[in-house]
């Protein structure tokens, strides 16, 4: 590969994204031969919590913007994830939650001007993203997904619900508001945009899409 190849995952809360991340690292491992090396998944919103967490200058200008009740600014996650982009020497990037606002999608373009990229947009009606959580829980010891009425978790962990699916209605309201409308201007540029239903499953999403973009793959 002679540039780096960078995915954008967009989707509701809950849609499944990491379930699509997770298929596409498989399959990237056992059908084209990358290794854990090669491959790096970013969560965009784990990196904001983690430089305000380990207070960093950008960290400490995210707190105090949060901190007054509004969203990290687009310009400071295009700085973010621009450093990160370039620090990073994996061959494959898997960005989770990026872009989110019609001011990061201006953004996007130049961000990945040099590498190769892609946009794969999972499209999941809301009443379906209810149903799903309202029987997801997680394990209290290892983290492992699980329904309901699985009762324990193979470890013996305690099954609990998500902190953040107790304000799924808030954070799907602003996906809503703000990221739909970033999705229809991405579309409607048809730089390398894959859309799929809420229904598609991951395996499938992933096998698909990596066979359209072998060319970025060797």
């Amino acid at each position: 590969m002679d540039k780096k190849f960078v995915i954008s995952l967009i989707g509701a809360p809950a849609s499944g994204k990491g379930y699509i991340a997770s298929s596409l690292i498989k399959r990237l491992k056992e059908y084209y031969g990358f290794t854990d090396a090669d491959i790096t998944s970013i969560s965009v919103g784990a990196m904001i919590r983690q430089e305000i967490k380990e207070k960093t200058p950008l960290g400490v200008k995210l707190a105090a913007n949060m901190k007054e009740g509004g969203l990290a600014p687009d310009s400071m996650v295009n700085e973010m994830l621009s450093d990160t982009l370039e620090k990073i020497k994996s061959k494959v990037l898997i960005l989770d939650g990026y872009p989110r606002t019609v001011g990061q999608v201006k953004e996007f373009d130049k961000l990945v001007v040099k590498y190769n990229s892609a946009v794969i947009f999972r499209d999941t009606p809301v009443d379906l993203i209810l149903e799903r959580v309202k029987n997801r829980r997680i394990c209290e010891k290892c983290g492992m997904a699980h329904e309901a009425s699985d009762g324990v978790c193979s470890c013996g962990g305690r099954l609990i619900k998500r902190k953040d699916d107790e304000v799924l209605p808030e954070r799907l309201a602003e996906y809503e508001e703000m990221t739909k409308p970033a999705v229809i201007e991405l579309k409607n540029e048809g730089n390398n945009f894959f859309w799929y239903e809420g229904t598609a499953e991951g395996e499938d999403i992933a096998r698909e899409f990596l066979k359209a973009n072998e060319k970025y793959l060797k």
